[in-house]
């Protein structure tokens, strides 16, 4: 099982608009807040949507954005999905500014990554979870049928 949706209407104001929303990842699920101050829920909606299909279409890696306020922001925060074969493997990510080497490419957010890691650089094993192709292609039908982008 596959699925990003956004729970709720949005909470805060101003520079503390966000929404809450939510991944899964087979039998596990994370509850994350995505600020709706320079984005707005349709623009996350939409950015998952195109990841999906273009992992779906032969990508080798996509990021699903879940916490984006600008290109030139302190940080954004994402789950990197790589494909390998029929399985998909994703992670957790935090894209600090200062090792990006320039503002944050929100078309293409995986060229940010480097090579997939399951070891931190402090010697921690770094939290992954595995779901298959069809997992993802099963969340893009689900979505087209419902009339809701995700």
């Amino acid at each position: 099982m596959f699925d990003l949706e956004l729970l709720g209407s949005p909470e805060g104001e101003g520079e503390r608009l966000y929404v809450w929303g939510r991944i899964t990842l087979g039998a596990f699920q994370d509850e994350f807040q995505a600020p709706l101050y320079d984005w707005a829920s349709g623009d996350y909606l939409a950015q998952w949507l195109d990841a999906a299909e273009r992992l779906v279409a032969g990508a080798p890696t996509v990021v699903f954005l879940t916490h984006m306020v600008h290109p030139t922001a302190p940080y954004h925060m994402g789950w990197p999905a790589w494909r390998e074969g029929d399985r998909v493997l994703v992670q957790e990510r935090l894209f600090l500014a200062e090792q990006l080497g320039g503002p944050f490419d929100l078309e293409h957010p995986e060229v940010h990554l480097g090579p997939r890691q399951e070891v931190s650089d402090e010697g921690l094993k770094i939290s992954q979870w595995t779901v298959t192709l069809d997992d993802v292609a099963a969340f893009l039908d689900r979505r087209r049928h419902s009339g809701v982008p995700a």
